[in-house]
């Protein structure tokens, strides 16, 4: 199933990977550019009542991870949540996404720790280049007996990229498994190659598709097949599109409607854009309103 799905994504260039790890030793992607992207929030959402998440420096570098930034927002809660950006996505438009994710609705649910993670070099994740081992030694032991809920979303290829982490997490990364049923993972039209195992840590697995009247999201086949292969987890989430302004067919806009409820190109998808200017086009919080 792996070789179809990544076909899927590779057909377009926003696909994912595949599970392993030589990532400790590799330079970090981007400083640390929090003073740009508190410029570009600011410009792009409303700030509202609560934690100040600009005020806080986004942390990067070799101890986080490579493509990782990683950052405590104080907010009075236990929860955490790891966002993963598809192919293209640099690591500066996932912490705007993961930023606006938070004012929108994270900050409301809890969260207090946030991780951004850019999206793969390649396609199909071939470089394996992604810090995950760092974000698990991070996160557990943040958890305790308080902790309500770890948030994983994947867009597009990042969901290979997001999967590495949970087989990591099954495979001996959390040898006391205190991120067991802890999990909420939504493959926001990403791609497969998840093990049972892994997905059996989970609290709830959703796989999700968006559409725009009949045009449906260009990985909708992959997310049904997934959906339907861990229905017991909780299945598949069909996002609705509606007034997205994606032409009619336009399945790759629809495919960053799961993070842009209004993407800029209504032919296609265009990721710098759909990942860091909210201005007038809210970010996509619907399967996180819908399954949490």
């Amino acid at each position: 199933m792996r070789a179809a799905l990544a076909l899927s994504i590779l057909a377009c260039g926003c696909g994912g990977g595949a599970p392993s790890e030589p990532d400790a030793d590799v330079p970090d992607a981007a400083p640390d550019v929090a003073a740009e992207i508190d410029a570009a929030v600011d410009a792009a959402v409303d700030v509202s009542d609560g934690p100040d998440i600009d005020s806080i420096p986004w942390s990067t570098g070799d101890d986080v991870g490579y493509g990782v930034a990683f950052k405590d927002t104080g907010n009075p809660g236990d929860a955490m949540f790891i966002g993963y950006g598809g192919y293209g996505a640099k690591l500066i438009p996932t912490q705007l996404w993961v930023t606006a994710l938070f004012r929108a609705t994270l900050r409301a649910r809890g969260v207090r720790w946030v991780w951004a993670v850019q999206g793969p070099a390649d396609p199909d994740y071939a470089g394996d280049e992604i810090g995950n081992s760092k974000i698990a030694a991070a996160m557990i032991p943040l958890v305790s007996a308080q902790t309500s809920v770890v948030i994983v979303a994947a867009h597009s290829s990042g969901a290979f990229v997001a999967q590495e982490l949970l087989e990591q997490l099954a495979g001996g990364a959390d040898p006391n498994d205190v991120t067991k049923n802890l999990l909420v993972y939504f493959a926001l039209d990403g791609g497969g190659g998840v093990s049972q195992a892994a997905i059996d840590r989970t609290r709830n697995a959703y796989f999700v598709s968006s559409h725009d009247g009949a045009t449906q999201s260009a990985n909708y086949d992959a997310m049904t097949s997934l959906a339907s292969e861990f229905a017991s987890k909780g299945g598949f989430y069909d996002n609705d599109a509606s007034g997205s302004g994606c032409d009619a067919a336009a399945e790759w806009c629809v495919h960053d409607t799961l993070i842009n409820t209004k993407p800029h190109d209504p032919t296609d998808l265009d990721v710098p854009d759909d990942y860091s200017d909210f201005a007038g086009r809210p970010v996509c919080t619907s399967y996180l309103d819908a399954k949490l």
